[in-house]
């Protein structure tokens, strides 16, 4: 039987408390990459120009969404798992040698899934709803890219009801926390300039709880994978080397 999805908020969090040190340097480091989107603005003497700045905060957070955030999953999954194809004592190395291929897996994923929304919305949800879970399997179980999107399609064949509902919860949790958030500041501290949000502790209060969720929404997403995973029972694909 399958959990109920709310308890994926839950256990999203008892996953990221694991290692508190870790996740708190998460934030931090997360924190600092944001606040150079407006150094940037203000260096580069570009004004108030939030199209431009959107621009610096999604490159200057790259570093966190593909290389911290999935070292903690790897690692995590690891602990929890205990699988041949991710050794706990091993999980350092595995991380080193998946993490790039991981990175290409997803970036591919979004600019097919980009490419599919511009012709039409329905496509490029297709291929959200179909491979989404490539990238991961390259990750946590090293995975060539075409047996993991085979991989993801099995999963989501058999357990899509589960996986729709789980990551609906979780992604909507996130946002509505982030645009709360960002509802608050713009309401009663708005920032007009990049110079101001430098200046602003509300706006570094922003970022730090920007990176939390990020943090939260990762371990919650990991958390029902690892349910889907555990609940399938489509045959293994199993990585014929890793180089």
């Amino acid at each position: 039987m399958f959990p109920s999805s709310r308890s994926l908020l839950w256990e999203g969090l008892k996953l990221a408390a694991r290692h508190p040190w870790i996740a708190l340097g998460i934030c931090l480091l997360g924190t600092g990459l944001g606040g150079l989107a407006p150094l940037l603005m203000v260096k580069g003497q570009l004004g108030t120009n939030p199209p431009i700045e959107s621009l610096f905060f999604f490159l200057a957070l790259l570093p966190l969404d593909f290389y911290f955030l999935p070292r903690l999953a790897l690692r995590l999954d690891a602990e929890s798992n205990g699988q041949a194809r991710n050794p706990l004592e091993m999980w350092q190395a595995t991380f080193e040698a998946r993490w790039l291929k991981a990175f290409a897996a997803k970036v591919l994923l979004g600019v097919v899934a980009g490419i599919g929304a511009i012709l039409l919305v329905l496509p490029g949800l297709l291929v959200l709803f179909c491979f989404g879970w490539a990238p991961t399997r390259v990750l946590l179980r090293g995975e060539r890219l075409g047996e993991a999107c085979l991989g993801s399609l099995e999963l989501m064949r058999r357990r899509w009801p589960q996986a729709l509902m789980g990551a609906l919860l979780v992604l909507t949790a996130g946002m509505s926390v982030e645009y709360a958030a960002a509802w608050a500041l713009e309401t009663h501290r708005p920032l007009a300039t990049p110079w101001a949000e430098l200046h602003s502790p509300f706006f570094w209060a922003a970022q730090f709880l920007g990176s939390a969720v990020s943090l939260w929404t990762s371990t919650c997403l990991l958390a029902l994978y690892l349910r889907l995973e555990s609940l399938s029972d489509s045959a293994p694909f199993t990585s014929s080397s890793e180089k």
